[in-house]
Parts: structure tokens; C-alpha cells; sequence
């Protein structure tokens, strides 16, 4: 009883931690949004204000709709169940490739470098990981590189649309691990599991960011593969699950470096079912999340191993973090160049560029503890400016077209009427999100006492409080959007069994 009462606790910790979050998200999703509307080349978030009346307008609208969408739950069997999964998965797979070739997007910026050091290092150059070079000073890029190498190498140089293939045909596996992960948190609960399946195909970043020829949506996928892997084997320990979550969460570090904080999600949960119950497979798992993440880290820079002359410096997170507290033209926390600048007026001197951080850090706080409003203002527009944006980023940062593009993908591009109708979509499945899970968290919050039942919400958690610190972009909360759909599922389905159980408990009193 002692060790199920200390699991209790941290429950009931981080769920009052969590209600306080989403409640700030959906207060301030209700009332604002934040969206692209210069120039295809400006990625800024501009914030617009939304009637309150007219959003909850929306919310009642869909979740009528929702509600008779659910009574077909009440139908279907497993086996039905599985077959319109199955039909879910190959949706994505078709709507994901179809977007692959209709909007014929390419990459740019640092897509574009990368796409280059990989042909660069197929061809015997190396001097990308020399010190000052692009890799070397982001050495997070290597996995990319990497796998862009293999794709190049069967496929001829710069056939980066392989790439983009290759994320399309994969986009199911995130259909599907995410559908695995309700069942397997929730208790296969089949309306909320009919739900998760229309947000998920409802979802227009997913596809579109099939194109964008960097780590971000592969490593979603196998950042949610391998929490599907780690829940099977809470609930049934077998050595291949263990095995393949280990490799999928150090492939999904390796692509996109921001997935340590699902890592870290992943230690805090079985630290704390190792702590109050001492099993061995806790142990295992924790083994599995260490090697995992060191092996594919060793695996992959041991292929340079012969060509690395020297140890050149990375550029130290503190410059991204002082970064993230500029306010260059009101853009709270944006990309302005300063880790860049400040590494290469250092001459790559760590240590040097560390105590210039250090003295902008100093004078950022001074002005925050000489002005509290300013400081609450700014991280409130930085909050918003990546998590009450309901697109993600997903058109802006896939602007460069290389093509002639067909007539679905070029209305979205050109704002057209599709493009209107995705993003107002969007916003609904935004506030269906952020709302969904307050609820859910409220309603549940004595009931939901096994911790690994909040995984995904602690990695949400972290990334939210990563976001605040570090360079402030929408496209890097965009792994969380796909943590939190499966809560969002369940939220919306306990609401809608909450409203149904009302309205019977009412008519029969009056009955």
C-alpha cells in the first residue's frame, strides 16, 4: 500500500501541474491566434484576436458532430476496429504521398547544407567537421547527414525527394503508434480510439511536413514508436519490444537532439515505478534507454572515426538559450543570428563564448528583475508565438517550390479558399486539444494513478518549459503536438460520456 501511495503522489503532483498548463494554453487559445500572413520567406508569428463567442461556437459545433460520430463506436469489434485502422494507416500513406508530389517543395537554409555535406562527404570532402565548419559547430546534424549519405548513395546525389518518400510511406507508423498508445493507456477505449483516428487523419501538418527535408517528422515517428514499444512492455515484457524501443528512441535523438526530453520522460517514469516497486525489468528498461542512446550516437560518429582530424567545438547551448531572450523587433525570443555571431567572433573559443552568454545573460535578467511586466509579457507572446499557432509553421517553412505545383497543393500555397478551410480546422482541433485534455486531467485526476498513464504529457510538459528557455520557433513544439493527440482522443470522448451521462441522469428524474 506504502509504495502504490508514493506512485499516488507524484500523480496527484503532476496532474495539478498539468491543469495549470493546459488551462493557460486553452485560455489564451480562445482568444488569440498566431499564424504566417507575410511574405513566404518570413516565418514570424503574428497574432491575431479571436471571438471567445465565436470559438466556443466552434468547440459545441464539432463536438455535436463527434457525438453522433461516437454512437458507432458502440458497434464495433476488435476486429473491425483493426480493419479501420489498418484503412486509417493507408489513408495517411496515400494523402502523405500525394502531398510529396503535388506541392514540390525543396529544401532551403539549413535543409540545403545539410543535403550538401552529405554529397560533400560521399565524395571523400570531410571539411565540413573541421573546426568553424557548419557540422562541426552543429554537430546535432550528423545523424541527418548521415542518413541523407545512404539515401544519396543508392539514389544519386541530391535526390533528396527519396527522403521525402521515405517520410510518407513511414507517416502510418505514427498513425499507428499513436492508436497503440491509447489502447494501450486507456484500456481500449474504442470511442475515444474512433476519435483519435479522425484527428490524426485530420491532422495537416503531418503531411506536411512529409517534405521537409530535415529530422523533425521522422523523428516524431520513431519517438512515438518506441513510447508504443515502452508501454508494451509495461504492460508484457518481452526482450524484443525492449530491444526495439532502445534503438527507436536513439534513432529519433540521433535526427532531432530536442528528443532527449522524451528521453527524460521516459527515465522519470521507470525511476519512479523502480523506485516504488523494485523490478528488474525497470532495470532492463532503463539499460535499454541508455544504450540505445549512446549506442546509435557511437554507431553513427564511429563512421567518421578515420576522417575526425580534430575535435572541433560545438557551439555551447547557453548561446541559444541567451538567444532565446532577445526581443529583436517584438519577436519574443527568435532566431537573430546571435549564437552564430557570437561562436565566430570567439574564433570557436568555447570558453570565451561562454563569458560574453554569460554577461548578455546577466543584463537580460537585471532588465526582467527591473521590469516584471516586461518580463511577463515577453514570455507570453514567446508562449504563443509556438504553441497557440495552429499550423506549425507548416506551409512557411516549405516555401521553396521547385516545381509546378497541382491544384490542391498550390491553393494552400497561394491562400486560397482550401487553404482557409485547413487553417480554421486547425484552430478547432487546437482548442478540441487544449480544452480535451484540461478536461480530462479535471475529471480524472484522482482516478489515473499509475504514472507511465502521464508519459506523454511529462515529455509535453518539459518541451514547454524547453520552449520558454530556448530558441523560440513553432516548428520546434511540433513533437508534441503528436504527444498530446492521444489525450486529446480521450479528453473529447470523456466529455462527450460526461455530457451523454448528464443528459440521461436528467430525464430519468424527470422521468
Amino acid at each position: 500500500m506504502r509504495k502504490w501511495l508514493k506512485e499516488k503522489t507524484f500523480c496527484y503532483i503532476f496532474n495539478f501541474v498539468c491543469i495549470l498548463l493546459f488551462f493557460v494554453l486553452f485560455h489564451h487559445c480562445l482568444s488569440m491566434t498566431g499564424e504566417n500572413i507575410g511574405p513566404p520567406w518570413d516565418e514570424h508569428i503574428f497574432f491575431k484576436k479571436d471571438s471567445i463567442l465565436v470559438n466556443v461556437f466552434l468547440i459545441l459545433a464539432s463536438l455535436v458532430c463527434l457525438y453522433y460520430i461516437g454512437k458507432i463506436s458502440e458497434k464495433l469489434t476488435l476486429k473491425i476496429r483493426n480493419m479501420i485502422l489498418a484503412g486509417a494507416c493507408v489513408l495517411s500513406a496515400v494523402i502523405s504521398i500525394y502531398w510529396v508530389f503535388a506541392s514540390k517543395a525543396g529544401p532551403v537554409g539549413d535543409q540545403s547544407l545539410i543535403c550538401q555535406y552529405a554529397n560533400a562527404f560521399n565524395m571523400g570532402d570531410f571539411q565540413g567537421l573541421l573546426t568553424g565548419r557548419y557540422i562541426a559547430r552543429y554537430p546535432q546534424q550528423i545523424g541527418m547527414v548521415t542518413l541523407l549519405r545512404g539515401i544519396f548513395l543508392i539514389f544519386g546525389d541530391s535526390q533528396y525527394q527519396v527522403f521525402q518518400y521515405l517520410v510518407a510511406v513511414l507517416v502510418p507508423v505514427l498513425v499507428l503508434s499513436g492508436c497503440k498508445i491509447l489502447r494501450l493507456l486507456f484500456d481500449n477505449n474504442v470511442k475515444a480510439e474512433l476519435y483519435y483516428l479522425i484527428f490524426a487523419l485530420c491532422c495537416f501538418p503531418m503531411y506536411a511536413y512529409t517534405v521537409f527535408v530535415y529530422g523533425d517528422l521522422i523523428s516524431i515517428i520513431a519517438g512515438m514508436f518506441s513510447v508504443w514499444m515502452y508501454l508494451g512492455c509495461l504492460k508484457k515484457f518481452t526482450w524484443w519490444r525492449l530491444t526495439a524501443f532502445g534503438l527507436a528512441i536513439g534513432i529519433a535523438i540521433c535526427l532531432r537532439n530536442n528528443f532527449l526530453i522524451l528521453l527524460i520522460a521516459l527515465a522519470i517514469v521507470t525511476l519512479i515505478k523502480l523506485c516504488c516497486e523494485r523490478k528488474w525489468k525497470y532495470f532492463a528498461m532503463l539499460a535499454a534507454l541508455v544504450l540505445g542512446w549512446g549506442g546509435v550516437q557511437m554507431a553513427v560518429w564511429g563512421i567518421y572515426h578515420d576522417v575526425r582530424t580534430e575535435k572541433a567545438p560545438a557551439i555551447p547551448a547557453l548561446l541559444f538559450i541567451v538567444m532565446g531572450l532577445n526581443d529583436d523587433y517584438q519577436y519574443a525570443g527568435w532566431y537573430n543570428q546571435y549564437n552564430y555571431v557570437t561562436f565566430a567572433h570567439a574564433n570557436d573559443n568555447v570558453e570565451l563564448a561562454k563569458e560574453k552568454a554569460w554577461e548578455d545573460l546577466r543584463m537580460y535578467l537585471e532588465i526582467y528583475k527591473n521590469d516584471p511586466n516586461y518580463m511577463v509579457d515577453f514570455f507570453t507572446r514567446k508562449m504563443n508565438a509556438q504553441w497557440n499557432a495552429p499550423m506549425y509553421q507548416s506551409i512557411v517553412m516549405i516555401s521553396n517550390v521547385e516545381g509546378e505545383q497541382l491544384l490542391l497543393a498550390r491553393n494552400i500555397y497561394e491562400h486560397g479558399k482550401l487553404a482557409e478551410w485547413i487553417e480554421t480546422g486547425m484552430k478547432i482541433f487546437q482548442l478540441l486539444m487544449y480544452g480535451g485534455i484540461l478536461f480530462l486531467l479535471v475529471l480524472r485526476r484522482r482516478e489515473y494513478v499509475q504514472i507511465e498513464k502521464y508519459l506523454l504529457l511529462i515529455a509535453v510538459f518539459g518541451g514547454f518549459l524547453f520552449s520558454l528557455m530556448w530558441e523560440a520557433k513553432t516548428r520546434y513544439v511540433l513533437p508534441y503536438l503528436f504527444m498530446q493527440i492521444p489525450y486529446m482522443a480521450m479528453g473529447v470522448s470523456e466529455f462527450v460520456s460526461w455530457i451523454e451521462n448528464r443528459y440521461r441522469e436528467r430525464k430519468a428524474v424527470k422521468g
